[in-house]
């Protein structure tokens, strides 16, 4: 019998889940201290091309993002306003952080003359619809187009929980998202945006790909330890050896299967490998943190390492390339996990706990009769 992602009771928290998002954010933070300095920093050529894939940690962030909004879709089923509970925790946990550092942006870029940001920039990126928008994809905040991809896919998520169900429910829709990404791919001018980098059409086989691997890890989680361990580990070995192939270009072309579908397929393969059999090394109090705030060190490392360029170039002065880069990560690392602990405890948390209370008060304004309601005003 197919599970029922809106009744299947489920363990909320992960620390699996935690410790990759800590270890994705740390691999984008990476790969951009060698790619935002203009031209890029020089990094040994044994590890280029490692560092130069850290993008793509941004795939298993959106993998991680479709499993967790199926691992919490329960709790918000079983709200009584699935709806309204799901869309205020979603808003609440992405927009407080994006909009104050919109904020940031705004107030810095707009003293400048000519001011840098257009009314329709700014009112795009506020709604955080921006994804839809053939102009202004990229975001105003640095890496913030992966929000607009994101905030598409929620739109839709609910859907795909109450409709959507089983393995072969979910199987089926990752071949309908990506049939829908190459189509995207040819469209004319008006939509090709869609179907371009920052296209929510193109990442949406991602996200169904991280809801696939929900249903596999219902489907095996109650399995004895001595079938999940070995095909953890296997999974797990399977993903990481087939990302290093990948990125050291030792697999050869897939047709109609690109690098970022390739390195999502591995991803999962890790995510599943270790949700089956845990491993200390991944999986720990460091990595945990990190997956804490993990969100904010995405948002915020580019504020920090884009202030450090002048520091980056007397390493280079004074060091070999391998020494100067490995200062380099230290010194942005150094800096940036202080200050994203920083808005995830003062900007994050407050907000979530905003959305909480918001949702209660709503509730009981709804179960309240109609006297005491009208009496409230």
């Amino acid at each position: 019998m197919a599970q029922d992602l809106n009744t299947e009771p489920l363990q909320f928290r992960l620390p699996q889940l935690d410790a990759l998002r800590g270890l994705a954010a740390l691999y984008v933070v990476i790969y951009h201290v060698m790619a935002m300095a203009d031209p890029d920093l020089a990094v040994p050529a044994a590890l280029l091309p490692f560092v130069g894939m850290g993008g793509t940690g941004v795939a298993l962030f959106f993998v991680m993002s479709a499993f967790s909004l199926c691992l919490t879709w329960p709790r918000h089923a079983a709200s009584g306003a699935a709806l309204r509970s799901f869309y205020l925790s979603r808003w609440f946990r992405i927009a407080p952080l994006l909009l104050v550092l919109l904020a940031v942006m705004l107030l810095k870029d707009q003293l400048r003359e000519p001011a840098r940001y257009g009314v329709a920039e700014t009112v795009w990126n506020v709604s955080m619809l921006f994804g839809l928008s053939p102009d202004w994809q990229p975001g105003i905040v640095m890496g913030s187009w992966t929000i607009g991809v994101e905030v598409l896919f929620y739109l839709l998520f609910p859907l795909f929980a109450i409709w959507v169900r089983g393995l072969l429910g979910q199987v089926l829709l990752l071949a309908l998202a990506f049939a829908l990404s190459l189509w995207a791919a040819g469209l004319p001018a008006p939509f090709a945006h869609l179907g371009g980098v920052y296209g929510a059409l193109t990442h949406w086989p991602v996200f169904a790909w991280g809801c696939v691997l929900f249903q596999l890890w219902l489907s095996l989680r109650d399995r004895p330890q001595r079938i999940l361990r070995p095909l953890g580990i296997a999974l797990l070995l399977m993903g990481v050896v087939g990302n290093a192939l990948l990125f050291y270009r030792l697999l050869p072309p897939v047709p109609g299967l690109n690098d970022w579908y390739q390195c999502a397929l591995f991803y999962g393969a890790m995510l599943l490998g270790l949700l089956l059999a845990n491993n200390r090394l991944l999986v720990n109090r460091a990595t945990c943190f990190l997956g804490t705030i993990s969100y904010s060190l995405y948002l915020v490392h580019p504020f920090v390492v884009s202030r450090l360029y002048g520091v980056f170039a007397r390493l280079y002065e004074h060091l070999p390339p391998g020494a100067a880069y490995a200062g380099c990560a230290a010194i942005s690392l150094a800096l940036a996990i202080p200050a994203a602990w920083l808005t995830y405890r003062f900007v994050e948390k407050p907000g979530i706990r905003l959305g909480h209370r918001l949702f209660a008060c709503l509730s009981a304004r709804k179960r309240a009769p109609a006297g005491e309601t009208q009496g409230a005003y």
